[in-house]
């Protein structure tokens, strides 16, 4: 069984935080209370939000079920990794930017530099 303190920290997300994943929560701690098993309501959210962040919550919140070890090193494990992947990929979505803000740079900085030298040109020209 799972314990008590879990279902009422479920409860108290998905009362205090807003968004989906909250709301998912609220309705895994409340199938549970109704007496769906705790595991069945866990798969059932990994099910309706399949996201690789929730599979990892899913299965540390069972680890720690079947194995009675503390579940906050393994969410801070989880956070860290959420974390270093947020960051990864805005690192790689920056260096898929640069050539593009590079393209436009060139495409609008060199005809304009070139117009600007060929208006001097011409004003000496005929000046």
């Amino acid at each position: 069984m799972w314990p008590t303190g879990v279902i009422r920290r479920d409860c108290e997300v998905a009362r205090h935080h807003p968004g989906l994943l909250a709301r998912e929560l609220g309705r895994a701690a409340g199938e549970h209370a109704l007496g769906v098993p705790r595991a069945e309501s866990f798969e059932a959210l990994a099910r309706r939000a399949p996201l690789p962040g929730v599979r990892a919550l899913v299965a540390a919140i069972g680890r720690a079920d079947r194995h009675g070890a503390p579940l906050g090193p393994a969410l801070s494990a989880l956070a860290t990794q959420a974390r270093t992947d947020r960051a990864r990929a805005a690192r790689e979505a920056a260096a898929r930017a640069a050539p593009k803000v590079q393209l436009v740079v060139a495409a609008l900085l060199v005809p304009g530099a070139m117009l600007l030298i060929a208006s001097a040109l011409l004003g000496a020209l005929t000046g």
